[in-house]
C-alpha cells in the first residue's frame, strides 16, 4: 500500500487551481469597475435630471451638490445648497427628496464608492448649459477600490459625458 501523491497527480491538481484562479481572478476585479460604473452612471443621470430642471423652472437656480464628505450627492437651489429640491408635480404632492447617498436607496450599490471633488457646486444655466459658459468642463470622478470612471459636464452646452 503506497501512501502520497505521485508527481503527475501533483501537476494536475495544480493546473486546476490555476485554471479556477484565472477564471475567478477576473470576477473580483469586475466588481470594482461595475459598482464604479453604476455610480457614475447614476450622477450622469442625475446631472441630466438636474439640467431638465434648470431648464423647466427658469426663475430657480438649479444645481447638483457633491457632499463634502465625498459619499452622495444632492439636486438642490443654488441659492440655498443646504436643502435638496423634490420631484413633486405639484404643491399638493409629497415627492421624493433629489438626494443620492453611495449605498443606501436607488445608490445602495455603490456602497463605498466616493465622489470628487466633495463639496462641489455643478450649477445650470436656464438654458440647459453650465452657469458660466465658455469655462472648462466640470469634471466629477466616481471612486470604488481600483477602479475610476469620470463624469463630464460641457461648459456650453452642458452635455453629460462618462469617460
Amino acid at each position: 500500500m503506497r501512501r502520497g501523491l505521485t508527481l503527475l497527480e501533483l501537476m494536475l491538481v495544480v493546473a486546476i487551481l490555476a485554471i479556477l484562479g484565472a477564471l475567478l481572478m477576473p470576477m473580483a476585479v469586475r466588481g470594482d469597475s461595475v459598482t464604479t460604473d453604476a455610480t457614475a452612471r447614476l450622477l450622469a443621470s442625475d446631472l441630466e435630471h438636474a439640467q431638465m430642471l434648470a431648464l423647466s423652472r427658469p426663475d430657480l437656480r438649479v444645481a447638483l451638490s457633491i457632499d463634502a464628505d465625498e459619499q452622495g450627492w444632492r439636486i438642490v437651489d443654488a441659492d440655498a445648497p443646504g436643502v435638496p429640491l423634490t420631484d413633486r408635480i405639484d404643491d399638493g404632492a409629497a415627492g421624493r427628496t433629489l438626494a443620492v447617498r453611495c449605498g443606501e436607496g436607488r445608490a445602495s450599490f455603490g456602497a463605498g464608492a466616493l465622489v470628487r471633488p466633495g463639496g462641489s457646486l455643478i450649477i445650470f444655466d436656464p438654458l440647459g448649459g453650465l452657469e458660466t459658459p465658455g469655462g472648462l468642463a466640470r469634471t466629477v470622478q466616481v471612486d470604488y477600490g481600483a477602479s475610476t470612471r469620470l463624469v463630464s459636464v460641457d461648459a456650453d452646452t452642458g452635455f453629460v459625458t462618462l469617460e
